[in-house]
């Protein structure tokens, strides 16, 4: 034995074995790594909100539960854990594509970081419910704060479009529904017609928002108000008196009415508007002259402000004596001038036969107004009017509603409201009095 321990061969074949031994712990990277992080300065870090990845079948299936992102510490060689946060080629996630529906723990997995670092998951577990997926239309309800109504104003049309989303989600989520609204929020007040895009909440009975899609997510909200309006009917009051001493015989009106705007519990107060005319400024019996209307408390505005009067008269006997001797002898004209004589004699005749016809509710057309418009009423809000036709018994013998047009020109008009006056066609021989010589109409854009 010690022979061949102290043999030359025997020598030689073990310095080849402990030189080949050597030489493989040298060279294996993961000794290496291992002997050399003893004496490699160490370092951490964390990652914050690094997203969760879900892996599952999205097509029939809905997850809920699933942090949204983590964050991530990580601790080794400080050369890896900088490289690691510069370069971020790793992976957080979650894997549920072998589970099965209901709610359950699973574990937040990660992939694609050195292991040379010590990785560490803020939540590593999350609390998940697989649920199956379901889509439902709900129709949208609207809501609006009472701010936005302006003073004296109240709520003429509020709408939604398109008035039905489709919402997709769990089926247990689904099922616990209860409000699909859209709310219409404006800076101020709505001065008139106002469309406003709102996002679509979807809540349960408790009014918690729920973690569902929707198609679309938002919507057009229109909301548009009006102040409350009353027709009220006009009467003449006559002031001041009549030149020579002459006597009023009648006072009339050619529109009878009045449509005022206000406060609902102001206006409701009001049963009629007397209108005063001055008989000082009257100079000839039954002709017309322009009259303010007086605008009442607690009205805002008036369909018109002025109203055609007629005022007939008769002067008295002493002025018509006093004013014999300067008046030329009719009668001597007359048999100096049968022509006149005649013509005057007609004119009477016919002053006396003429008679009058009212066609009530006559629609006024609105021409000329541009193919990108809408055109529409808004006093009268039905777009018709009363019209009154004086003639003679022949002239007004068969005359009916298709004999006579009334129509208005927007030819010229642009967006917005507009008070326009009534044209009327029809017949010449006649004389027209409408219930309301002006109407105030929208245009819009189509």
């Amino acid at each position: 034995m010690d022979k061949f321990l102290e043999s030359r061969w025997f020598l030689r074949g073990f310095a080849l074995l402990m030189a080949t031994i050597m030489f493989a712990t040298v060279n294996n990277p993961e000794d290496q790594a291992t002997n050399t992080t003893p004496n490699a300065q160490t370092d951490s870090h964390t990652i914050e909100n690094v997203p969760v990845d879900t892996i599952f079948d999205q097509e029939s299936l809905v997850v809920t539960g699933v942090p949204s992102t983590v964050d991530v510490t990580i601790e080794g060689p400080s050369q890896v854990v900088t490289r690691t946060n510069a370069i971020r080629d790793f992976r957080v996630f979650i894997d549920l594509s072998e589970e099965e529906i209901g709610t359950q723990e699973a574990a937040i997995e990660h992939e694609g970081f050195s292991t040379q670092l010590k990785v560490t998951l803020s939540e590593p577990v999350a609390n998940v419910t697989i649920d199956e997926r379901v889509s439902e239309e709900f129709t949208v309800e609207t809501d609006y704060n009472e701010a936005i109504i302006p003073e004296g104003y109240t709520l003429d049309e509020l709408s939604v479009s398109p008035k039905t989303v489709l919402v997709t989600g769990a089926k247990g989520i689904i099922d616990s529904i209860q409000f699909v609204r859209a709310t219409i929020n404006v800076d101020g007040t709505v001065e008139d017609e106002e469309t406003v895009q709102s996002p679509v909440q979807v809540l349960n009975a408790e009014l918690d928002k729920l973690p569902v899609t929707v198609e679309p997510s938002n919507v057009d909200v229109s909301i548009s108000v009006i102040q409350p309006s009353k027709e009220v009917p006009l009467v003449p009051t006559p002031t001041g008196t009549l030149p020579d001493g002459a006597e009023v015989q009648g006072l009339s009106l050619e529109r009878d009415t009045v449509i005022i705007f206000g406060q609902a519990d102001k206006i409701a107060e009001i049963d009629e508007i007397e209108v005063p005319i001055d008989l000082s400024e009257v100079e000839e019996s039954g002709s017309a002259i322009e009259v303010q209307i007086p605008k009442p408390d607690g009205v805002n505005e008036l369909s018109d402000t002025t109203v055609p009067a007629v005022v007939t008269f008769e002067e008295n006997a002493e002025a018509v004596d006093g004013a014999a001797p300067d008046e030329p002898d009719q009668s001597q004209d007359s048999a100096e001038d049968p022509e006149a004589g005649d013509e005057a004699a007609e004119e009477e005749s016919n002053t006396e036969n003429e008679e009058e016809l009212t066609l009530s509710a006559l629609p006024v057309e609105i021409r000329g107004a541009g193919d990108d418009l809408d055109a529409s009423f808004q006093s009268p809000s039905d777009g018709e009017l009363n019209l009154r036709i004086t003639g003679s018994a022949e002239d007004l013998e068969g005359l009916t509603e298709d004999d006579v047009s009334l129509y208005v020109d927007a030819s010229d008009l642009e967006e917005g409201e507009h008070q326009v006056a009534v044209e009327i066609e029809g017949p010449e021989n006649v004389t027209y009095s409408l219930s309301q010589a002006n109407v105030t109409i929208q245009l819009s854009q189509a």
